[in-house]
């Protein structure tokens, strides 16, 4: 009878070491938004209630379930190489990357910008992909050395309708650790 006492006291124990190390999913969006990153990400973003969620290992990314209207946003994390410094410096190698995918690039606003309670910047701009001409916004800042960015994406003719929502986003965006 103590052996099993015992062996229950031990397994108790370990369950509460579990979950006390377990990563916190209950929460509570913001009113309105719903969690759309995974337990995979040291990232917590939410977006309106309507968007559908797409989440995978690399990424999280919502979008408005729309037949013509493809505005988007993605959450993405990358390590960021010895040279790369600022936010700055990753720009510089990411719009060259950019420049392959998306054609007749308008000149790049840069402002400052916080995401997750961290300073970075905000690069926004027009261009086209397919055809369509779409208004990009990017904030991304440097943390722990990798670059997080979150990357709204909207055609041209959707872009009002959805810039309070995107600056929803940006604002309930928090890192979990």
């Amino acid at each position: 009878m103590k052996r099993i006492i015992s062996l229950l006291l031990v397994l108790c124990m370990c369950l509460a070491v579990f979950a006390g190390c377990a990563k916190k999913n209950d929460e509570k969006a913001p009113d309105g938004m719903k969690k759309a990153s995974g337990n995979n990400v040291d990232y917590s973003m939410y977006v309106p209630t309507a968007w559908e969620v797409d989440r995978n290992d690399l990424f999280t990314s919502a979008y408005y379930p729309g037949r013509t209207d493809k505005t988007n946003i993605s959450a993405t994390a990358h390590a960021i190489a010895g040279d790369i410094a600022t936010v700055e410096d990753w720009w510089k190698t990411f719009e060259n990357d950019l420049s392959n995918i998306c054609t007749e690039m308008s000149k790049v606003a840069v402002t400052k910008a916080r995401l997750g309670g961290v300073d970075g910047k905000e690069f926004t701009f027009t261009g086209k992909n397919g055809g369509t001409e779409y208004n990009f916004i990017i904030t991304a800042v440097i943390k722990d050395f990798y670059v997080y960015y979150l990357t709204y994406t909207s055609p041209t003719e959707y872009n009002e309708k959805h810039l309070e929502e995107r600056t929803m986003i940006v604002e309930a965006f928090r890192f979990d650790k």
